[in-house]
C-alpha cells in the first residue's frame, strides 16, 4: 500500500505548464502497440492528477561505488467511468537513459499485478490492467524509482526530465498538480557540502543551494520550502497532451 498523501496544496496560484503521460497499451502480435485511450473509445474521465517527483543520492543497488541521484515518482490519477464495465490495459515506459529500478502499481490501494517485457536498444514496459465498473470512480496509484545516468560529466552535470501526455481520456482534467521536492538532496548535501569546500565550512542555505545548483524549467512554478508545483485545473483535451517538458538540471557537487 503506497504512502498516506496529503492532498492539500502548498499554494493556489495557478501556473504554467509541465506535461506527464498516461499511456493505454495493447498487444498486437507479442509486441506492444502504445496507443491513445481514444483509440479504444473509452468513456473514462481522468478527473484530477497527482505527480510527486522526489530526487535524492543513494550507493548503487551493489552498495559499492560513489553516491548516484535517483528520481521517486509516485503518481495518482483518479478516474471515473461513465460507461459500461471494462477492463483496459495501461503500462509505464521505462527510458534507456533513465533506467527503472523499481516499479509499483495499485488500483483503490490493493496493489494489481504488472507484466515487464525489455526491448533492447528501446527500453522496457510495465504492463497491467485496471478494471472499471460500470459508472465506478477508481483510483490507480503508481510508484517508480529511476536512476538518473551521468548527463555531462565533464561539466558535472546531471539532468532529468519527463514528458507526460494524458492522451483521449474524457475532458476535462479538473485539477493537475506536478510536485519537485528537493528536501532531500539538499539535507545530503548539507551532510556533505563538496564544491571543495571543507567539512567545516557552513552549508548553503537552502535559497542559495537551490539558485546556485539548479535549474527548472518550465518557468511559472510555485515554491514552499524545498518543494516547487505547478497547478492546473480544468485542463481541456488538446492542452491535456501539449505541455512543454520537466527538466531539472543540476551540478553535481557529490561527484
Amino acid at each position: 500500500m503506497p504512502p498516506a498523501t496529503d492532498f492539500r496544496p502548498l499554494s493556489r496560484a495557478p501556473c504554467r505548464a509541465c506535461m506527464l503521460s498516461a499511456l493505454v497499451a495493447l498487444w498486437i502480435g507479442g509486441l506492444p502497440q502504445i496507443s491513445a485511450a481514444r483509440d479504444l473509445d473509452l468513456p473514462i474521465q481522468l478527473v484530477w492528477a497527482r505527480q510527486y517527483y522526489t530526487l535524492f543520492l543513494a550507493k548503487s543497488r551493489s552498495g559499492q561505488g560513489p553516491l548516484r541521484p535517483y528520481v521517486r515518482c509516485l503518481v495518482y490519477l483518479q478516474f471515473r467511468n461513465w460507461g459500461s464495465a471494462q477492463r483496459v490495459p495501461m503500462g509505464h515506459g521505462e527510458r534507456p537513459s533513465y533506467p527503472n529500478i523499481q516499479f509499483r502499481v495499485w488500483r483503490n490501494q490493493v496493489p494489481i499485478p504488472f507484466q515487464r517485457r525489455v526491448f533492447p536498444g528501446v527500453g522496457a514496459q510495465d504492463f497491467y490492467g485496471v478494471y472499471f465498473g460500470a459508472g465506478e470512480s477508481v483510483r490507480v496509484t503508481y510508484e517508480y524509482v529511476e536512476e538518473v545516468l551521468s548527463h555531462d560529466p565533464a561539466r558535472k552535470v546531471d539532468v532529468f526530465e519527463d514528458t507526460w501526455g494524458f492522451l483521449g481520456y474524457r475532458p476535462p482534467l479538473e485539477d493537475w498538480w506536478i510536485v519537485v521536492d528537493l528536501g532531500q538532496m539538499y539535507t545530503q548535501y548539507q551532510a556533505s557540502p563538496g564544491f571543495g569546500e571543507s567539512p567545516s565550512t557552513p552549508a548553503l542555505p537552502y535559497q542559495t543551494f537551490f539558485n546556485r545548483i539548479f535549474r527548472v524549467a518550465p518557468l511559472g512554478y510555485q515554491s514552499r520550502g524545498t518543494e516547487i508545483w505547478w497547478r492546473f485545473q480544468d485542463v481541456g483535451e488538446e492542452r491535456m497532451h501539449s505541455f512543454p517538458k520537466l527538466r531539472v538540471e543540476w551540478q553535481a557537487w557529490y561527484r
